[in-house]
C-alpha cells in the first residue's frame, strides 16, 4: 500500500491504499490488516490529525478481510485517546465486518467513555458528505 500525497514520501501498507486529502484520510482496505500495516495507517491518521487539529476517516471496505487482535488494539488505543477530534464513515462494510467495528466502538465506550461513533453509508459520495458535515463540530473548541 502506498499513501498518495504531494510533498509527502509514500508510506508502505502492504494491498491497502491510502490517500490524505488535508484532514481527510482515505483507505481502501484489501484483505486482512496486520499489525504492522496498521501501525502505518495509525502513523498517516497522527500526522493528518497534528495538520488539522482533527481527523475524517474514509474507509472503503468492499474488499476488506480481517482484523487480527494486535492490529485491533492499537487502532482502538489511537481512537481513545483522539476520540473526541475524529469522524468516522465507512462504505462497502459486509454485515461482520460492520458488526465488528460495532463491537469494537461499543468496547471502548464502555472502557473509557469515549468513542467515535462509525457510520455505515451505501456509497463514498454519502461518506464524504456526512463527513463534511462533522467539521463544525470536531473544530469547535474543546
Amino acid at each position: 500500500m502506498t499513501v498518495e500525497r504531494a510533498g509527502h514520501p509514500p508510506v508502505e501498507m502492504g494491498l491497502h491504499a491510502v490517500v490524505r486529502e488535508g484532514p481527510l484520510v482515505h483507505l481502501v482496505i484489501r484483505g486482512n490488516t496486520s499489525l504492522a500495516e496498521m501501525q502505518a495507517m495509525v502513523r498517516v491518521y497522527e500526522a493528518a490529525l497534528d495538520e488539522a487539529g482533527y481527523l475524517l476517516i474514509l474507509l472503503d471496505m468492499t474488499d476488506a478481510g480481517g482484523l487480527n487482535t494486535p492490529a485491533r488494539k492499537h487502532v482502538t488505543d489511537f481512537i481513545k485517546a483522539h476520540a473526541e477530534v475524529i469522524a468516522a464513515a465507512v462504505y462497502g462494510a459486509s454485515f461482520s465486518l460492520r458488526i465488528t467495528l460495532d463491537l469494537m466502538s461499543r468496547s471502548i465506550r464502555a472502557l473509557s467513555r469515549r468513542t467515535i461513533e462509525v457510520t455505515f453509508h451505501a456509497s463514498e459520495v454519502e461518506c464524504r458528505r456526512y463527513l463534511a458535515a462533522q467539521v463544525p463540530r470536531l473544530r469547535a473548541p474543546k
